[in-house]
């Protein structure tokens, strides 16, 4: 393994007062989520950055703080203990001099009560909106809790599961269907609000929409809402405020959203191997190069690069290179991390979002393929599909490669077989097809497995798995594993990297979801010998103890 070139600049932080100095202070009416309260300029990641201030609340829930930056820009609030669970509610106000922002916490939302001038405006719009469409969205939402989930909470009880209810699916539609016309008539009153009624805010609530909507996310339509963003910038904002730095973070994020196939890449300041601030373009010349924004914290970056190795040593010679560039709190983070995966190119450094690469390349953790004339051959992360067009823009001879895509086209689910208490289906890989049936209702309890190498829950489950498969195996129990919306290659080096031995049904991609309908991952179901579905979303002590149950009585 070559040893990766890391060099870390110190940085010099250059004295002076912070012109904007804003105070926050709040309270916590609904002390269940936590206590902690994380405060930091909007899309600032912790992974990444140390550009936060926290507080702890007291025993009634009141918290305070001071902010100090360089300028007016939009900050966000949310509770740490959320933040370290993965799903977080936060609220966002802007941060003026010389003023007191005002946050309440209450039934799992943030409100901004109270704060600066600018800020001011957008209470006063709120309060409409709350009149207008909010209101009426949070008793919908209510409503549903209701009465849908005492019905779901039954279900699961039987060991049903409620996607599978369809009375209820219905039931459940008609609310949503209301709640979405309604959520999407006040997003289309919020555009028309803003073009009337020109506002700071707005300006950087339409920076902070555009950075979310930069990035194109399969099965949500961010094109449709960027477009929206844009039209209400041009139209009313381009020369509203115009030397507020908010317009260049604006400009950035349009710029983002223009990185596809067929356009340009573009140009940015970043620190080469020997720690000097140069443009980009400057390493890519004469090259094929292959951008990977990465960091040592994201496995699935990892993931993706680790996949890079094999193109990297096969292309070097012939014209081809990876440009790496990880975004870390540390350089050791990043130095563990490549001599672990052992990437063969160097890895360049972006320390604290220094010159904010993430944000102008729609958000990181992505590649962006790049011809010698700077244009984006694609924005793909798998080597399969990269590995055509980096032969052909070397002028290489195409290689035919498997595609694994193409044949979970060839993945269904079978007609229903009266004999067959369980849903079947089939999955093609490699050109052979395995169906759930070659496995359930054979006369064995089976454990079925849905996971995915990129899932850190799944893999945090697969050793009681093991554990079940080496302890009941010779007492009839089968294990299955079924990967799901995972590249296969990705699937197979999990499954040596866990020591998994049991059987695995590879490449089902969504087919397994729609067969049985679940939303997350690990999703395991117990059948009985008849395939007959036991127990659904086993995990942990409760998996050890129904099979204690089965096998040990």
């Amino acid at each position: 393994m070559k040893q990766a070139i890391i060099i870390l600049l110190a940085l010099v932080w250059t004295a002076g007062q912070a012109q904007v100095k804003c105070h926050i202070e709040g309270h916590l009416k609904d002390k269940t989520q936590g206590m902690t309260v994380i405060v930091c300029p909007v899309g600032v990641d912790l992974h990444s950055s140390d550009n936060f201030v926290k507080a702890k609340a007291d025993a009634d829930g009141h918290f305070a703080l001071d902010v100090e930056s360089d300028k007016m820009c939009l900050y966000t609030a949310f509770l740490e203990e959320q933040y370290q669970h993965g799903s977080w509610r936060y609220g966002n106000f802007l941060v003026e001099n010389k003023a007191t922002v005002k946050l309440l916490f209450d039934d799992n939302k943030w409100k901004v009560t109270s704060g600066g001038r600018e800020q001011m405006l957008k209470v006063k719009m709120d309060a409409e909106a709350e009149k207008l469409y909010l209101g009426r969205m949070k008793e919908i939402s209510k409503q549903a809790e209701k009465v849908i989930l005492p019905l779901v909470e039954e279900l699961q009880k039987q060991g049903k599961n409620p996607e599978e209810d369809s009375l209820l699916m219905a039931r459940n539609k008609v609310y949503d269907d209301e709640y979405k016309k309604l959520y999407d008539a006040y997003r289309v009153w919020e555009s028309e609000y803003y073009k009337a009624h020109p506002m700071l805010y707005a300006l950087y609530d339409l920076a902070n929409d555009m950075r979310n909507y930069a990035r194109d996310v399969e099965g949500l339509d961010y094109g449709k809402l960027m477009r929206r963003c844009l039209d209400t910038y041009h139209t009313t904002y381009e020369n509203f405020r115009p030397k507020d730095p908010v317009h260049n973070l604006i400009r950035m994020h349009e710029a983002a959203w223009n990185l596809k196939p067929g356009k340009p890449y573009i140009d940015y300041q970043v620190r080469d191997t020997d720690g000097k601030l140069v443009a980009v373009s400057s390493l890519m010349k004469d090259k094929v190069v292959l951008v990977d924004l990465w960091a040592s914290w994201c496995g699935p970056c990892r993931q993706h690069s680790k996949d890079m190795i094999p193109l990297y040593e096969k292309y070097k010679d012939k014209g081809f290179t990876v440009l790496a560039i990880a975004a870390e709190r540390s350089a050791e983070d990043m130095q563990k991390a490549v001599e672990k995966d052992g990437y063969p190119w160097p890895s360049l450094l972006e320390l604290n979002q220094e010159n904010n690469i993430w944000e102008k390349n729609a958000g990181g953790n992505c590649m962006f393929l790049v011809d010698r004339d700077g244009t984006i051959l694609s924005t793909s992360n798998d080597a399969k599909e990269l590995e055509p067009l980096i032969c052909k823009a070397l002028g290489l001879p195409e290689m035919q490669t498997y595609d694994y895509k193409a044949e979970a086209e060839l993945n269904h689910i079978e007609p229903q077989d009266p004999s067959k208490p369980f849903t079947d289906f089939s999955v093609v890989y490699q050109g052979k097809t395995t169906r759930l049936s070659d496995y359930v209702g054979r006369g064995q309890y089976v454990l079925v497995d849905f996971w995915a190498s990129w899932c850190e829950p799944c893999l945090k489950e697969t050793p009681n798995l093991i554990a079940a498969y080496e302890k009941y195996k010779g007492k009839g129990l089968q294990v299955l594993g079924v990967a799901v919306s995972d590249k296969p290659t990705h699937t197979e080096s999990a499954i040596k990297e866990l020591g998994i031995t049991y059987p695995q049904i590879i490449n089902s991609q969504r087919i397994a979801i729609e067969a049985y309908k679940f939303n997350g991952i690990p999703y395991i179901l117990l059948f009985d010998p008849e395939g007959n579905i036991i127990v659904r979303n086993l995990r942990g002590e409760e998996l050890k103890a129904k099979l204690a149950e089965i096998f040990e009585e």
